[in-house]
């Protein structure tokens, strides 16, 4: 991601993703840049140190980024929470899938049990089918969760919609996305632990931060009083 936001190549893409002006966008990068330097400029007044104005368009630099990053990181919780709600729409498409009698009302039905932000995209897919069966429908969905699974899947249940659904068929995908569930549940865990790891150094981090400065404050009396001793002392 940090990358990303220092060469931008995908900013058009995730302005067209969250349906952004590039205009606005523009005016909100500037606005950013602007508060974040204005405040880094009032911090070097109040502490009388202008040599560090030189950093001036550090701060300007940063706050014009800040609201790209505040973008990458809204598309990253984004695709996080898709993934694992992609597996879970899955399983109520084979659940209702046999009750239903085909695709596009499986579709339908799926919706009830399918949550925010994905559920938008699927009425979108429902649309589509309504004005025609065409397979890059399916593609776009796919292309949304941004998974080769998806791909895959949605690929199979364009073919369910046009060849009919088979038996085989139905228990190749249903082991498909047993298997995609199951790798999300471990990849959830794991993800939880690393999250657990790096909260915990928090603590140890700011512990070590106030008994350092602590040291450091208790350090600088001691040398105060030691050089007004040597000051006072008889030359």
């Amino acid at each position: 991601m940090f990358n990303e936001l220092l060469k931008e190549r995908l900013l058009d893409a995730h302005l067209e993703f969250f349906r952004k002006d590039k205009k606005k966008f523009l005016i909100h990068r500037i606005l950013y840049a602007v508060i974040v330097a204005m405040l880094y400029a009032m911090v070097i007044m109040v502490i009388k140190m202008p040599i560090w104005l030189i950093g001036f368009p550090a701060a300007f630099f940063i706050g014009w980024k800040f609201a790209y990053l505040k973008l990458l990181s809204t598309k990253k919780n984004i695709d996080i929470k898709n993934s694992f709600l992609f597996p879970q729409f899955l399983q109520s498409f084979i659940a209702l899938l046999p009750s239903s009698g085909n695709v596009y009302q499986t579709l339908k039905a799926t919706l009830n049990y399918t949550p925010d932000p994905l559920d938008k995209e699927l009425i979108k897919l429902i649309q589509k089918i309504e004005n025609g069966n065409d397979r890059n429908a399916y593609l776009a969905f796919a292309d949304y969760i941004g998974s080769s699974e998806a791909y895959m899947v949605m690929n199979m249940i364009y073919q369910f919609s046009e060849q009919g659904v088979e038996k085989e068929s139905i228990q190749e995908l249903e082991r498909y996305i047993q298997n995609l569930q199951e790798n999300k549940v471990d990849e959830l865990i794991q993800h939880k632990m690393n999250a657990s790891d790096k909260f915990g150094l928090f603590p140890i981090l700011i512990s070590l931060f106030l008994v350092i400065g602590f040291a450091g404050v208790i350090f600088m009396h001691y040398m105060t009083n030691v050089t007004d001793a040597l000051n006072t002392m008889p030359k």
